[in-house]
Protein backbone atom coordinates (compact mmCIF):
# COMPACT_ATOMS: atom_id res chain seq x y z
CA UNK A 1 0.00 0.00 0.00
CA UNK A 2 1.45 3.18 -0.92
CA UNK A 3 2.91 5.35 2.24
CA UNK A 4 0.59 8.33 1.09
CA UNK A 5 -2.66 5.99 1.13
CA UNK A 6 -1.80 4.60 4.45
CA UNK A 7 -0.60 8.23 6.14
CA UNK A 8 -4.03 9.49 4.71
CA UNK A 9 -6.01 6.32 5.85
CA UNK A 10 -3.71 7.32 9.26
CA UNK A 11 -4.93 10.94 9.32
CA UNK A 12 -8.84 9.77 8.51
CA UNK A 13 -8.81 7.49 11.27
CA UNK A 14 -7.23 10.07 13.79
CA UNK A 15 -10.05 12.66 12.56
CA UNK A 16 -12.34 10.34 13.58
CA UNK A 17 -11.21 9.59 16.60
CA UNK A 18 -10.88 12.62 17.67
CA UNK A 19 -14.23 13.73 16.43
CA UNK A 20 -15.92 10.72 18.32
CA UNK A 21 -13.39 11.45 21.60
CA UNK A 22 -14.95 15.20 20.69
CA UNK A 23 -18.14 14.28 20.15
CA UNK A 24 -19.20 11.36 22.61
CA UNK A 25 -16.96 12.48 25.86
CA UNK A 26 -15.79 16.25 25.65
CA UNK A 27 -18.85 18.08 24.31
CA UNK A 28 -21.39 16.59 26.68
CA UNK A 29 -18.76 17.14 29.58
CA UNK A 30 -18.63 20.72 28.83
CA UNK A 31 -22.07 21.38 28.02
CA UNK A 32 -23.37 19.74 31.12
CA UNK A 33 -20.78 21.80 33.12
CA UNK A 34 -22.12 24.92 31.40
CA UNK A 35 -25.40 24.31 31.56
CA UNK A 36 -25.11 23.25 35.80
CA UNK A 37 -23.39 26.50 35.91
CA UNK A 38 -26.21 28.67 34.40
CA UNK A 39 -28.96 26.92 36.35
CA UNK A 40 -26.95 27.52 39.71
CA UNK A 41 -26.35 31.30 38.38
CA UNK A 42 -30.37 32.18 37.34
CA UNK A 43 -32.16 29.58 39.27
CA UNK A 44 -33.43 30.81 42.66
CA UNK A 45 -33.99 27.01 44.29
CA UNK A 46 -31.38 24.25 43.77
CA UNK A 47 -30.97 22.94 40.06
CA UNK A 48 -29.92 20.40 37.94
CA UNK A 49 -29.25 18.63 34.84
CA UNK A 50 -27.97 14.84 35.55
CA UNK A 51 -26.22 14.05 32.80
CA UNK A 52 -25.89 14.83 28.71
CA UNK A 53 -25.57 12.58 25.66
CA UNK A 54 -24.42 13.40 22.30
CA UNK A 55 -23.87 11.08 19.37
CA UNK A 56 -22.17 13.14 16.66
CA UNK A 57 -22.53 10.65 13.91
CA UNK A 58 -26.45 10.46 14.32
CA UNK A 59 -26.78 14.41 15.75
CA UNK A 60 -28.72 13.11 18.40
CA UNK A 61 -28.88 14.55 21.58
CA UNK A 62 -30.57 13.48 25.54
CA UNK A 63 -30.58 14.90 28.52
CA UNK A 64 -31.52 13.39 31.90
CA UNK A 65 -32.68 13.63 34.61
CA UNK A 66 -33.56 17.91 35.01
CA UNK A 67 -34.65 18.72 38.42
CA UNK A 68 -35.66 22.17 39.21
CA UNK A 69 -36.59 22.65 43.22
CA UNK A 70 -35.81 21.06 47.01
CA UNK A 71 -35.32 18.00 46.53
CA UNK A 72 -38.08 15.44 46.87
CA UNK A 73 -40.53 19.09 46.06
CA UNK A 74 -39.00 19.35 42.58
CA UNK A 75 -41.50 22.03 40.40
CA UNK A 76 -39.92 21.17 37.34
CA UNK A 77 -38.19 17.94 35.96
CA UNK A 78 -38.33 15.71 33.42
CA UNK A 79 -36.53 12.56 33.35
CA UNK A 80 -35.46 12.31 29.50
CA UNK A 81 -35.20 14.99 26.63
CA UNK A 82 -34.57 13.47 23.19
CA UNK A 83 -34.12 15.31 19.84
CA UNK A 84 -32.04 14.04 16.91
CA UNK A 85 -31.09 17.17 14.77
CA UNK A 86 -30.63 16.09 10.95
CA UNK A 87 -28.17 17.28 8.38
CA UNK A 88 -29.96 18.52 5.81
CA UNK A 89 -30.73 22.12 8.59
CA UNK A 90 -26.99 23.03 6.96
CA UNK A 91 -28.99 23.79 3.23
CA UNK A 92 -32.89 23.98 4.07
CA UNK A 93 -32.13 27.58 5.53
CA UNK A 94 -34.14 25.78 8.78
CA UNK A 95 -33.39 24.04 11.45
CA UNK A 96 -34.68 20.40 11.08
CA UNK A 97 -35.75 18.07 13.83
CA UNK A 98 -36.83 14.49 12.91
CA UNK A 99 -37.70 13.60 16.73
CA UNK A 100 -37.99 15.00 20.01
CA UNK A 101 -39.50 13.15 23.08
CA UNK A 102 -39.95 14.23 25.95
CA UNK A 103 -40.32 11.33 28.90
CA UNK A 104 -41.75 12.09 32.24
CA UNK A 105 -42.01 15.59 32.55
CA UNK A 106 -43.20 17.56 35.66
CA UNK A 107 -45.10 20.31 36.35
CA UNK A 108 -46.11 22.07 39.76
CA UNK A 109 -48.53 25.03 39.11
CA UNK A 110 -48.92 26.94 42.27
CA UNK A 111 -50.57 30.15 42.95
CA UNK A 112 -50.05 31.46 46.26
CA UNK A 113 -52.72 33.85 48.12
CA UNK A 114 -50.93 36.93 46.54
CA UNK A 115 -51.44 35.70 43.17
CA UNK A 116 -47.77 34.87 42.40
CA UNK A 117 -47.06 32.41 40.38
CA UNK A 118 -44.28 29.97 41.27
CA UNK A 119 -42.77 29.25 37.95
CA UNK A 120 -42.27 32.97 37.86
CA UNK A 121 -40.23 32.99 41.00
CA UNK A 122 -38.04 30.16 39.50
CA UNK A 123 -35.19 32.43 38.27
CA UNK A 124 -33.46 35.76 38.03
CA UNK A 125 -33.37 36.77 34.60
CA UNK A 126 -31.54 40.06 33.75
CA UNK A 127 -33.40 42.37 32.21
CA UNK A 128 -34.16 41.85 28.41
CA UNK A 129 -33.19 44.89 25.82
CA UNK A 130 -36.05 46.53 24.16
CA UNK A 131 -36.21 45.18 20.39
CA UNK A 132 -37.95 47.44 17.82
CA UNK A 133 -41.23 46.15 16.57
CA UNK A 134 -40.50 44.87 12.88
CA UNK A 135 -43.79 43.97 10.93
CA UNK A 136 -41.55 42.34 8.34
CA UNK A 137 -39.56 40.11 11.08
CA UNK A 138 -39.87 36.29 10.69
CA UNK A 139 -39.84 33.66 13.05
CA UNK A 140 -37.10 31.75 13.43
CA UNK A 141 -37.25 28.61 11.04
CA UNK A 142 -38.17 25.57 12.34
CA UNK A 143 -39.29 21.90 11.38
CA UNK A 144 -39.75 19.33 13.98
CA UNK A 145 -41.39 16.01 12.43
CA UNK A 146 -42.55 14.59 15.98
CA UNK A 147 -42.99 15.78 19.36
CA UNK A 148 -43.78 13.61 21.83
CA UNK A 149 -44.36 14.18 25.62
CA UNK A 150 -45.72 10.72 27.55
CA UNK A 151 -46.32 9.92 30.71
CA UNK A 152 -46.51 13.80 31.79
CA UNK A 153 -47.57 15.29 35.62
CA UNK A 154 -48.97 18.21 36.29
CA UNK A 155 -50.05 19.39 39.44
CA UNK A 156 -52.31 22.79 39.77
CA UNK A 157 -53.35 24.46 43.07
CA UNK A 158 -54.38 28.12 43.37
CA UNK A 159 -54.85 29.78 46.97
CA UNK A 160 -56.67 32.58 46.09
CA UNK A 161 -60.09 31.34 46.25
CA UNK A 162 -61.51 31.52 49.90
CA UNK A 163 -61.10 27.54 48.94
CA UNK A 164 -58.36 26.48 47.62
CA UNK A 165 -58.13 24.63 44.09
CA UNK A 166 -56.47 22.16 43.86
CA UNK A 167 -56.05 18.93 41.05
CA UNK A 168 -53.75 16.54 39.54
CA UNK A 169 -53.01 14.95 36.22
CA UNK A 170 -50.55 12.35 36.41
CA UNK A 171 -51.47 10.89 32.85
CA UNK A 172 -50.50 13.22 30.19
CA UNK A 173 -49.55 12.31 26.89
CA UNK A 174 -49.11 14.66 24.47
CA UNK A 175 -48.44 13.83 20.80
CA UNK A 176 -47.46 16.72 17.86
CA UNK A 177 -46.70 15.88 13.95
CA UNK A 178 -44.96 18.14 11.30
CA UNK A 179 -44.66 21.55 13.53
CA UNK A 180 -43.26 24.16 11.52
CA UNK A 181 -43.13 28.12 11.93
CA UNK A 182 -42.92 28.06 7.64
CA UNK A 183 -46.27 30.10 6.85
CA UNK A 184 -49.12 27.57 6.06
CA UNK A 185 -47.33 24.55 7.37
CA UNK A 186 -50.13 22.60 9.98
CA UNK A 187 -49.06 20.11 12.76
CA UNK A 188 -51.60 17.36 13.87
CA UNK A 189 -51.66 17.39 17.57
CA UNK A 190 -53.35 14.84 20.01
CA UNK A 191 -53.37 15.35 23.23
CA UNK A 192 -54.72 13.07 26.19
CA UNK A 193 -55.15 14.26 30.00
CA UNK A 194 -56.55 11.97 33.02
CA UNK A 195 -56.01 12.35 36.88
CA UNK A 196 -57.06 10.45 39.90
CA UNK A 197 -60.07 12.91 40.48
CA UNK A 198 -61.70 12.28 37.10
CA UNK A 199 -62.22 14.87 34.14
CA UNK A 200 -60.29 13.09 31.29
CA UNK A 201 -59.45 15.97 28.34
CA UNK A 202 -59.15 14.26 24.87
CA UNK A 203 -58.21 17.42 22.25
CA UNK A 204 -57.53 16.35 18.78
CA UNK A 205 -56.46 18.84 16.02
CA UNK A 206 -54.29 20.49 13.65
CA UNK A 207 -52.07 23.44 15.12
CA UNK A 208 -49.83 26.14 12.58
CA UNK A 209 -48.17 28.75 13.98
CA UNK A 210 -47.86 31.67 10.94
CA UNK A 211 -50.22 32.45 10.91
CA UNK A 212 -51.72 31.00 14.72
CA UNK A 213 -54.70 29.14 13.78
CA UNK A 214 -56.21 25.75 15.23
CA UNK A 215 -59.10 23.23 14.01
CA UNK A 216 -60.01 20.30 16.09
CA UNK A 217 -62.16 18.99 18.18
CA UNK A 218 -61.93 19.02 21.80
CA UNK A 219 -63.90 16.36 25.07
CA UNK A 220 -64.25 16.31 28.58
CA UNK A 221 -65.48 13.49 30.16
CA UNK A 222 -66.60 12.97 33.94
CA UNK A 223 -65.62 16.21 34.88
CA UNK A 224 -65.92 16.95 38.54
CA UNK A 225 -67.23 20.43 39.17
CA UNK A 226 -66.10 20.25 42.73
CA UNK A 227 -62.68 20.78 41.34
CA UNK A 228 -62.82 24.59 39.96
CA UNK A 229 -66.11 25.73 41.78
CA UNK A 230 -64.38 27.48 44.21
CA UNK A 231 -64.13 30.32 41.93
CA UNK A 232 -67.94 30.13 41.35
CA UNK A 233 -68.64 29.78 44.84
CA UNK A 234 -66.65 33.65 45.75
CA UNK A 235 -68.82 34.80 42.96
CA UNK A 236 -72.10 33.29 43.66
CA UNK A 237 -72.57 32.17 47.49
CA UNK A 238 -73.83 28.86 46.16
CA UNK A 239 -72.09 25.76 47.41
CA UNK A 240 -72.24 22.59 45.35
CA UNK A 241 -72.71 19.63 46.68
CA UNK A 242 -72.50 17.06 43.31
CA UNK A 243 -71.55 18.03 39.94
CA UNK A 244 -70.88 15.90 36.63
CA UNK A 245 -69.64 17.39 33.77
CA UNK A 246 -69.24 16.24 29.73
CA UNK A 247 -68.49 18.43 26.73
CA UNK A 248 -67.40 18.03 23.57
CA UNK A 249 -66.91 20.27 20.52
CA UNK A 250 -65.41 20.87 17.42
CA UNK A 251 -63.74 24.21 16.61
CA UNK A 252 -61.80 26.75 14.43
CA UNK A 253 -59.94 29.19 15.92
CA UNK A 254 -57.53 31.99 13.93
CA UNK A 255 -55.65 35.04 14.92
CA UNK A 256 -54.81 35.32 11.55
CA UNK A 257 -56.85 38.74 11.00
CA UNK A 258 -58.74 39.40 14.30
CA UNK A 259 -59.34 37.15 16.68
CA UNK A 260 -61.79 34.41 15.31
CA UNK A 261 -63.89 31.39 17.19
CA UNK A 262 -66.20 28.95 15.74
CA UNK A 263 -67.85 25.79 17.58
CA UNK A 264 -69.92 23.56 16.01
CA UNK A 265 -71.75 20.09 17.42
CA UNK A 266 -71.13 21.77 20.57
CA UNK A 267 -72.79 19.18 23.68
CA UNK A 268 -72.82 19.34 26.91
CA UNK A 269 -74.34 17.35 29.75
CA UNK A 270 -74.56 18.36 33.53
CA UNK A 271 -75.44 14.75 35.28
CA UNK A 272 -76.03 15.15 38.37
CA UNK A 273 -76.17 18.42 40.53
CA UNK A 274 -76.82 19.65 43.48
CA UNK A 275 -76.27 23.10 45.03
CA UNK A 276 -77.49 24.67 48.94
CA UNK A 277 -77.39 27.72 50.42
CA UNK A 278 -74.36 28.69 52.90
CA UNK A 279 -76.13 28.01 55.27
CA UNK A 280 -77.13 24.26 54.15
CA UNK A 281 -80.44 25.07 52.71
CA UNK A 282 -80.96 22.93 49.88
CA UNK A 283 -81.31 24.89 46.71
CA UNK A 284 -81.59 22.69 43.73
CA UNK A 285 -81.39 19.56 42.63
CA UNK A 286 -80.97 18.22 38.90
CA UNK A 287 -80.69 14.81 37.70
CA UNK A 288 -79.71 15.63 34.45
CA UNK A 289 -79.42 18.56 31.52
CA UNK A 290 -78.25 18.07 28.19
CA UNK A 291 -77.66 20.62 25.68
CA UNK A 292 -76.74 19.79 21.96
CA UNK A 293 -76.71 21.01 18.37
CA UNK A 294 -74.98 24.00 19.54
CA UNK A 295 -72.82 26.74 17.64
CA UNK A 296 -71.18 29.79 19.08
CA UNK A 297 -69.66 32.17 16.38
CA UNK A 298 -68.02 34.91 18.45
CA UNK A 299 -66.86 37.53 14.93
CA UNK A 300 -71.07 37.51 15.15
CA UNK A 301 -71.41 37.45 18.69
CA UNK A 302 -74.02 34.61 17.90
CA UNK A 303 -75.04 31.38 20.10
CA UNK A 304 -77.30 28.59 18.56
CA UNK A 305 -78.52 25.96 20.66
CA UNK A 306 -80.40 23.53 18.71
CA UNK A 307 -81.87 21.39 21.58
CA UNK A 308 -82.10 21.46 25.82
CA UNK A 309 -83.55 18.54 27.41
CA UNK A 310 -83.67 18.78 31.23
CA UNK A 311 -85.13 16.31 33.48
CA UNK A 312 -86.19 16.19 37.17
CA UNK A 313 -85.22 19.16 38.89
CA UNK A 314 -85.91 20.01 42.25
CA UNK A 315 -85.76 23.72 43.64
CA UNK A 316 -87.07 25.82 46.71
CA UNK A 317 -87.94 29.41 46.35
CA UNK A 318 -89.48 31.42 49.75
CA UNK A 319 -90.61 34.56 50.13
CA UNK A 320 -89.51 35.59 53.72
CA UNK A 321 -91.30 37.83 56.20
CA UNK A 322 -90.05 40.89 55.18
CA UNK A 323 -91.31 40.67 51.64
CA UNK A 324 -87.63 39.71 49.55
CA UNK A 325 -87.22 36.10 47.91
CA UNK A 326 -85.04 34.21 49.97
CA UNK A 327 -82.40 33.90 46.49
CA UNK A 328 -82.48 37.60 46.27
CA UNK A 329 -81.45 38.09 50.03
CA UNK A 330 -79.33 35.04 49.15
CA UNK A 331 -77.06 37.09 46.61
CA UNK A 332 -77.36 40.20 48.00
CA UNK A 333 -75.59 39.05 50.76
CA UNK A 334 -72.81 38.23 48.98
CA UNK A 335 -70.03 40.81 49.38
CA UNK A 336 -69.09 43.03 46.71
CA UNK A 337 -65.64 44.23 45.38
CA UNK A 338 -65.21 47.59 45.85
CA UNK A 339 -64.80 50.19 42.61
CA UNK A 340 -61.71 51.38 41.37
CA UNK A 341 -61.14 54.55 41.85
CA UNK A 342 -60.92 56.90 38.83
CA UNK A 343 -57.44 58.13 38.23
CA UNK A 344 -57.56 61.58 37.94
CA UNK A 345 -57.39 63.23 34.17
CA UNK A 346 -55.63 66.97 33.30
CA UNK A 347 -57.62 70.20 34.06
CA UNK A 348 -57.23 70.97 30.67
CA UNK A 349 -57.91 67.34 28.70
CA UNK A 350 -60.07 67.24 26.35
CA UNK A 351 -63.67 65.42 27.51
CA UNK A 352 -63.68 62.06 26.26
CA UNK A 353 -66.21 61.12 23.78
CA UNK A 354 -68.63 58.78 24.67
CA UNK A 355 -68.46 54.87 23.87
CA UNK A 356 -70.21 53.39 21.08
CA UNK A 357 -72.58 50.93 22.98
CA UNK A 358 -71.22 47.22 22.31
CA UNK A 359 -73.28 45.12 20.02
CA UNK A 360 -75.01 42.55 22.35
CA UNK A 361 -74.84 38.90 22.16
CA UNK A 362 -77.20 36.69 20.57
CA UNK A 363 -79.00 33.62 21.87
CA UNK A 364 -81.26 31.82 19.87
CA UNK A 365 -82.62 28.63 21.64
CA UNK A 366 -84.54 26.42 19.18
CA UNK A 367 -86.07 23.59 21.02
CA UNK A 368 -86.21 23.03 25.10
CA UNK A 369 -88.05 20.63 26.82
CA UNK A 370 -87.87 20.75 30.43
CA UNK A 371 -89.73 17.78 32.05
CA UNK A 372 -90.52 16.73 35.65
CA UNK A 373 -89.44 19.81 37.68
CA UNK A 374 -90.58 19.89 41.10
CA UNK A 375 -90.97 23.31 42.93
CA UNK A 376 -91.36 24.22 46.30
CA UNK A 377 -93.02 27.37 46.89
CA UNK A 378 -93.30 28.95 50.46
CA UNK A 379 -94.66 32.34 51.18
CA UNK A 380 -93.33 33.14 55.04
CA UNK A 381 -94.83 36.73 54.87
CA UNK A 382 -98.45 35.26 54.92
CA UNK A 383 -99.79 34.33 58.65
CA UNK A 384 -100.13 31.01 59.02
CA UNK A 385 -97.09 30.75 56.49
CA UNK A 386 -98.59 29.54 52.93
CA UNK A 387 -96.55 26.05 51.17
CA UNK A 388 -97.49 25.49 47.46
CA UNK A 389 -96.38 22.36 45.48
CA UNK A 390 -95.51 22.91 41.71
CA UNK A 391 -95.00 20.14 39.58
CA UNK A 392 -94.89 17.76 38.09
CA UNK A 393 -93.78 20.51 35.56
CA UNK A 394 -93.36 20.63 32.00
CA UNK A 395 -92.12 23.56 29.96
CA UNK A 396 -91.44 23.57 25.97
CA UNK A 397 -89.63 27.06 24.38
CA UNK A 398 -89.00 27.06 20.93
CA UNK A 399 -87.48 29.76 18.70
CA UNK A 400 -86.18 32.29 22.09
CA UNK A 401 -84.64 35.30 20.95
CA UNK A 402 -82.83 36.73 23.34
CA UNK A 403 -83.01 40.36 20.78
CA UNK A 404 -86.55 39.59 20.80
CA UNK A 405 -86.88 39.67 16.95
CA UNK A 406 -89.88 37.86 17.11
CA UNK A 407 -92.13 35.99 19.82
CA UNK A 408 -91.17 32.62 21.13
CA UNK A 409 -93.43 29.59 21.35
CA UNK A 410 -94.36 28.67 25.14
CA UNK A 411 -95.93 26.11 26.29
CA UNK A 412 -96.36 24.83 30.15
CA UNK A 413 -98.41 21.91 31.77
CA UNK A 414 -97.82 21.33 35.96
CA UNK A 415 -99.67 20.03 38.75
CA UNK A 416 -100.59 22.57 41.53
CA UNK A 417 -100.94 21.33 45.21
CA UNK A 418 -102.16 17.89 45.30
CA UNK A 419 -105.06 17.58 42.42
CA UNK A 420 -104.91 21.18 40.89
CA UNK A 421 -103.72 21.40 36.90
CA UNK A 422 -102.29 24.40 34.66
CA UNK A 423 -101.85 24.16 31.28
CA UNK A 424 -100.99 27.73 29.09
CA UNK A 425 -100.13 27.61 25.48
CA UNK A 426 -99.11 30.42 22.66
CA UNK A 427 -96.98 32.92 22.30
CA UNK A 428 -94.57 35.62 24.75
CA UNK A 429 -92.03 38.66 24.00
CA UNK A 430 -89.63 39.97 26.89
CA UNK A 431 -89.38 42.91 25.33
CA UNK A 432 -91.42 44.91 25.33
CA UNK A 433 -93.13 42.22 27.20
CA UNK A 434 -96.49 40.69 25.33
CA UNK A 435 -98.13 37.71 25.53
CA UNK A 436 -100.90 35.87 23.82
CA UNK A 437 -101.61 32.52 25.50
CA UNK A 438 -104.75 29.75 26.18
CA UNK A 439 -104.93 28.81 29.87
CA UNK A 440 -106.86 25.96 31.40
CA UNK A 441 -107.05 25.50 35.03
CA UNK A 442 -108.35 22.33 36.73
CA UNK A 443 -109.31 21.65 40.72
CA UNK A 444 -107.00 24.38 41.86
CA UNK A 445 -107.83 24.21 45.59
CA UNK A 446 -109.00 27.46 47.00
CA UNK A 447 -107.74 26.67 50.07
CA UNK A 448 -104.40 28.53 49.53
CA UNK A 449 -106.09 31.35 49.73
CA UNK A 450 -107.05 31.36 53.18
CA UNK A 451 -104.13 32.97 55.07
CA UNK A 452 -104.32 35.83 52.69
CA UNK A 453 -108.40 36.40 53.86
CA UNK A 454 -107.81 35.39 57.04
CA UNK A 455 -106.44 39.12 58.23
CA UNK A 456 -108.91 41.04 56.27
CA UNK A 457 -112.23 38.82 57.35
CA UNK A 458 -113.18 36.32 59.89
CA UNK A 459 -114.15 33.57 57.35
CA UNK A 460 -112.92 30.19 56.66
CA UNK A 461 -112.94 28.40 52.83
CA UNK A 462 -113.52 24.99 53.67
CA UNK A 463 -113.47 23.73 50.13
CA UNK A 464 -113.90 25.26 46.52
CA UNK A 465 -112.21 23.88 43.13
CA UNK A 466 -111.36 26.78 40.56
CA UNK A 467 -111.51 26.21 36.83
CA UNK A 468 -111.30 28.23 33.95
CA UNK A 469 -110.72 28.41 29.83
CA UNK A 470 -109.22 31.63 29.01
CA UNK A 471 -108.15 33.50 26.62
CA UNK A 472 -104.83 36.23 28.08
CA UNK A 473 -103.83 38.91 26.22
CA UNK A 474 -101.10 41.14 27.69
CA UNK A 475 -100.23 43.84 25.15
CA UNK A 476 -97.89 45.62 27.93
CA UNK A 477 -97.15 45.92 31.23
CA UNK A 478 -95.70 49.84 31.41
CA UNK A 479 -99.01 50.95 31.22
CA UNK A 480 -100.66 47.47 31.93
CA UNK A 481 -102.46 46.36 29.16
CA UNK A 482 -104.19 43.65 29.83
CA UNK A 483 -107.46 41.09 28.02
CA UNK A 484 -108.89 38.16 30.00
CA UNK A 485 -111.59 36.57 27.80
CA UNK A 486 -113.34 33.26 28.73
CA UNK A 487 -115.35 30.54 31.04
CA UNK A 488 -114.91 30.32 34.80
CA UNK A 489 -116.04 28.12 37.01
CA UNK A 490 -116.01 27.80 40.86
CA UNK A 491 -117.00 24.26 41.95
CA UNK A 492 -117.89 22.86 45.68
CA UNK A 493 -117.00 26.00 47.32
CA UNK A 494 -118.32 26.46 51.53
CA UNK A 495 -117.23 29.11 52.98
CA UNK A 496 -117.80 28.94 57.17
CA UNK A 497 -118.80 32.31 59.81
CA UNK A 498 -115.76 31.77 62.31
CA UNK A 499 -116.85 34.07 64.15
CA UNK A 500 -120.46 31.89 65.22
CA UNK A 501 -119.19 28.88 63.63
CA UNK A 502 -121.88 28.38 60.74
CA UNK A 503 -122.38 28.47 57.37
CA UNK A 504 -121.62 32.02 55.28
CA UNK A 505 -121.85 31.40 51.94
CA UNK A 506 -121.74 27.99 49.71
CA UNK A 507 -122.80 26.83 46.39
CA UNK A 508 -122.36 23.60 44.58
CA UNK A 509 -121.05 25.07 41.21
CA UNK A 510 -120.72 29.08 40.11
CA UNK A 511 -120.04 28.99 36.33
CA UNK A 512 -119.32 32.21 34.58
CA UNK A 513 -119.64 32.17 30.78
CA UNK A 514 -118.85 34.61 28.17
CA UNK A 515 -116.03 36.54 30.66
CA UNK A 516 -114.08 39.35 29.17
CA UNK A 517 -112.01 41.66 30.92
CA UNK A 518 -110.26 44.73 30.31
CA UNK A 519 -107.79 46.12 32.63
CA UNK A 520 -108.96 49.28 33.78
CA UNK A 521 -111.67 49.33 31.74
CA UNK A 522 -114.48 47.06 31.83
CA UNK A 523 -115.80 43.87 33.09
CA UNK A 524 -118.73 41.83 31.16
CA UNK A 525 -119.99 38.09 32.15
CA UNK A 526 -122.33 37.13 29.10
CA UNK A 527 -124.05 34.42 31.53
CA UNK A 528 -123.64 33.41 35.05
CA UNK A 529 -125.02 29.76 36.23
CA UNK A 530 -125.27 29.19 39.66
CA UNK A 531 -126.26 25.97 40.93
CA UNK A 532 -127.47 25.55 44.81
CA UNK A 533 -126.73 28.46 46.42
CA UNK A 534 -127.08 29.12 49.90
CA UNK A 535 -126.12 32.84 51.94
CA UNK A 536 -126.41 34.07 54.92
CA UNK A 537 -127.66 37.79 55.38
CA UNK A 538 -128.62 39.42 58.87
CA UNK A 539 -129.39 43.11 59.56
CA UNK A 540 -128.82 43.58 63.06
CA UNK A 541 -131.09 45.94 65.31
CA UNK A 542 -128.36 48.76 65.19
CA UNK A 543 -128.83 48.11 61.32
CA UNK A 544 -125.37 46.74 60.57
CA UNK A 545 -125.27 43.23 59.47
CA UNK A 546 -123.39 40.07 59.85
CA UNK A 547 -120.81 40.94 56.78
CA UNK A 548 -120.08 44.44 59.57
CA UNK A 549 -119.20 41.61 62.05
CA UNK A 550 -116.89 39.47 60.05
CA UNK A 551 -114.79 42.54 58.71
CA UNK A 552 -111.48 43.08 60.62
CA UNK A 553 -110.70 46.35 61.12
CA UNK A 554 -107.39 47.79 59.57
CA UNK A 555 -104.93 49.97 61.26
CA UNK A 556 -105.33 53.92 60.05
CA UNK A 557 -102.66 55.06 57.69
CA UNK A 558 -103.67 58.35 57.41
CA UNK A 559 -100.71 58.97 55.09
CA UNK A 560 -101.06 56.17 52.70
CA UNK A 561 -104.72 57.24 52.27
CA UNK A 562 -104.35 61.07 51.92
CA UNK A 563 -101.57 59.92 49.23
CA UNK A 564 -104.20 57.48 47.81
CA UNK A 565 -107.43 59.44 47.03
CA UNK A 566 -105.70 61.86 44.66
CA UNK A 567 -104.62 58.57 42.60
CA UNK A 568 -108.45 56.60 43.07
CA UNK A 569 -109.75 59.97 41.60
CA UNK A 570 -108.32 59.43 38.25
CA UNK A 571 -109.46 55.97 38.17
CA UNK A 572 -112.27 55.36 35.84
CA UNK A 573 -114.73 52.64 36.98
CA UNK A 574 -115.14 49.57 35.06
CA UNK A 575 -117.69 50.00 32.45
Amino acid sequence: MPKGLIRAVGALLTALALYSLLGFLILPGIALRIANQQLANYATVPSRIERIELNPFSLELTLWGLKIGEPGKEQVGFERLYANLQIDSLWTRALHLADVQLDKPKTELLFDKSGQLNLAQLFKLPPSEPTPDDPDAKPFPLRIDSIKLAGGNLHFQDLRPSEPIEFLYDELDFELKNLSTLPDDNADMTLVAAGPEGGQIDWKGNFSLVPITSEGTLKVTDGKMKAWWPYVRDALPLVLEDGVLNFSTDYKFSLAKETELNLTNTAASIAPFAIKAPDGRPLARLERLDVSETTVDLAKQQVIVGKIRSNKLETWAAREADGQLDWQKLFASQPSKPAKTPEPTAADAPSAQPAAPSKPWQVLLKDVQLRNYQVHLADRQAKPAVALELGPLNVDVQNFDSLNQSPFALKVDTGLGKQGKIQATGEVNLNPVSAKLKVNTQDIDLRVAQAYISPFIRLELRSGMLGSNLDVNLKSTEPLALQVTGRAQVDQLHTLDTLKTRDFLKWQRLVLEGLNYQHGQSLSIDKVNLLQPYARFMINEDRTTNIDDLLIPQPADSGSKSAAKPAASNDKPLG
